[in-house]
């Protein structure tokens, strides 16, 4: 699958989906937000042990007050998030800002 935005005509992604059977909820606490995801493991190929240890990241993309356009994305790991209204550059991964992810 092939993604477009102004400033960039074709970003290739490998694998993109819909994840079937998580759980995700949002709940508001003071001035901020508290998110709770539960995913299975099958969904994303993983049959986790104590000390395998994976890069990745996990964030948020806020939407404008009409809810049509990214106005800010927070992640876990990465910082360099300032570009927003560009779908392309909202997708890119960038595995030299991602953490270590650890199973205990």
């Amino acid at each position: 699958m092939t993604f477009q935005s102004g400033v960039v005509h074709n970003y290739p992604m490998d694998y993109v989906d819909t994840v079937q059977g998580a759980n995700i909820n949002v709940s508001k606490r003071g001035d901020g937000y508290t998110v709770e995801a539960a995913i299975p493991f099958t969904a994303l190929g993983l049959n986790p042990k104590a000390g395998l240890a994976l890069a990745g990241d996990f964030g948020v993309t806020y939407g404008g007050p009409g809810g049509d356009r990214t106005r800010l994305r927070s992640y876990w790991s990465n910082q360099q998030t300032g570009i927003v209204d560009d779908a392309v550059y909202e997708l890119m991964v960038t595995p030299k800002n991602w953490g270590t992810l650890t199973f205990k």
